[in-house]
Formats: structure tokens, sequence, C-alpha cells
């Protein structure tokens, strides 16, 4: 039963990120012209990783161990980036949308929306803390979160000196320095997400129980 609900998720999962990914090509949007694109956003580009990382479930649920390297860098990517993109979307949607979305940018709809910025990071942590079980926590996943941070920041300044314009405009209120520790900070949250999904998980399935009753690491 339970591999069957692990399998279902992992293409609930896929098929909501691809179907967003392609509903989100049909919204004009003036500002995913320019150079870069849809990419110039971390919802697309976290979005991107997410299903990459289903899609290798999905198949790993048919052929085990398939890409275990590959899934390990995805995953640790993965889930910590879209819990953080999901609290960053919708808290500062709450505080003032036009942080993140300018006045003559369309609106999302709000199945889409849930789509690009809650529901990826929803199956993902669950599937994180209940069915990957073979997780591990790695320094060398901490080091993926913070490469991964520098080289997002490293594109949106790169996008920047093509469009003339941030993708999100609040970075654009933003002075060099106030950017850079924007992004430290945001890496940082995703570490110490990283950090606390691992000690969950390791409440949930660090100790494993024997037949004789006797406990093992």
């Amino acid at each position: 039963m339970s591999t069957f609900i692990r399998t279902s998720l992992h293409l609930l999962g896929s098929v909501s990120n691809l179907w967003a990914l392609y509903n989100v090509n049909r919204i004009v949007n003036p500002y995913a012209n320019g150079f870069g694109g849809h990419f110039q956003y971390l919802t697309i580009l976290g979005l991107t990783v997410a299903t990459i990382s289903f899609l290798l479930c999905l198949i790993r649920d048919f052929i085990p161990g398939f890409l275990n390297k590959v899934h390990s860098v995805i995953g640790s990517i993965a889930v910590p980036l879209e819990g953080l993109i999901s609290v960053l979307y919708w808290g500062m949607i709450f505080l003032d949308p036009k942080l993140l979305i300018p006045a003559d940018a369309p609106k999302i709809p709000v199945f889409v929306d849930c789509c690009l910025h809650l529901f990826p990071a929803l199956f993902l942590w669950i599937d994180f803390l209940f069915f990957n079980v073979e997780f591990k926590r790695s320094s060398s996943h901490v080091v993926n979160i913070y490469l991964f941070t520098i080289a997002y920041y490293v594109w949106t300044s790169y996008c920047y000196s093509k469009n003339k314009y941030y993708a999100y405009p609040f970075l654009a209120d933003m002075t060099t320095n106030g950017r850079l520790m924007f992004f430290a900070v945001s890496g940082t949250v995703c570490w110490v997400m990283y950090e606390l999904g691992a000690y969950i998980h390791k409440s949930l399935h660090g100790q494993l129980s024997t037949k004789d009753g006797k406990k093992k690491q």
C-alpha cells in the first residue's frame, strides 16, 4: 500500500509540475520576454529542479538505485528550495503583492498559482519526510544549497545587465549590498530548512525496529 501511495505521489507531483510549466507559458507576461525568459524567476528554476526530482523518483520506483548520486544532489536542492519559495512568495504576497508582481503584469490564476508556489513544496516535503527512507544527511548537500544560491545571484545579476530590470521588483529597491545580504540570508534559510528536515526525518526513520525487538541505527 505504501509503495502505491509513494508512486502515486511521484506521479501527481510530476504531472502537477509539468502542467504548471506548460501553463505559465500561456500567461502573457511582458517581463518574461527579456533575456532569460521565464528562467529569470526562481519559481521556474525551482519548479524545474522539483520536476526533475519527481521524475527521477518515479523512475526509481520501478528501477531502484537509478542515478543514485544525481537523485541525491537534485533532492538536496529541490526540497529546501521549494520550501523557501513557498515561504517567500506567500509571505510577500500577504505583505504586498507588488514586491513580487509588477502592477502592469497579468494576474496568475489561483490554481496555476498553487501549482507554482504551493503544491511543489507540499508534495516534495511529504515525499522527503515519509517516503525517502534512504536519505542521509551530508555536508555536500549543504554545499549544493549554497552553490545554487551563488549561481542564482550571478544569474539574476547577469539577466539585469541585459534587461535593465529585475524579475522581482523588490530586488530593484535594494542596494547591491542589500541584495547580497538577501541572497545570503535566503541561502541560510534553505540550509536551516534542510537541517530541520534532516532532524525530523531522523526522528521518523533514524531507528528501525528489527524482528527480535532490538533497535538498530
